[in-house]
């Protein structure tokens, strides 16, 4: 098979893993902000009650929708490898267990999967950057 035929197979592969890594990422972003607005929120003392309520169903329902685009393209999920494949794979567990536990269970673990959220942004983040690097 020609080269240029090798290359563009190739490109386009890179094409749709370098879309879905964004998307995901843009989920994680998305996710990240809500959980800090819901720290915002708890140290605030109760004032807000109401919104840090709306901000966790919000953070709930982010992560669904995290877990839907994960399942959709599990092919590609599975394509990843090292630090990229292991921290979506710890905010898809994350999301796995807030739709079964529900607003408390974000409630309670904002800080850690905050925290995860950072990481799997990073991650995605520098693999966006190799993935984009090798196709110079």
């Amino acid at each position: 098979m020609p080269f240029s035929l090798l290359r563009r197979g190739r490109n386009e592969r890179d094409e749709t893993v370098s879309a879905f890594l964004s998307e995901v990422r843009s989920n994680v972003r998305l996710i990240a902000t809500s959980l800090t607005r819901i720290s915002e929120l708890k140290s605030r003392f109760g004032l807000y009650e109401e919104e840090l309520k709306s901000q966790l169903e919000i953070t709930v329902s982010e992560l669904k929708n995290l877990r839907e685009l994960l399942e959709e393209r599990k092919t590609i999920l599975n394509g990843l490898d090292g630090d990229s494949y292991n921290a979506v794979k710890v905010m898809e567990a994350y999301s796995i267990i807030s739709d079964s536990e529900g607003v408390s269970f974000v409630d309670e673990n904002a800080d850690r999967i905050l925290r995860a959220a950072r990481w799997c942004d990073g991650s995605l983040t520098k693999a966006l950057k190799n993935l984009r690097e090798s196709e110079r």
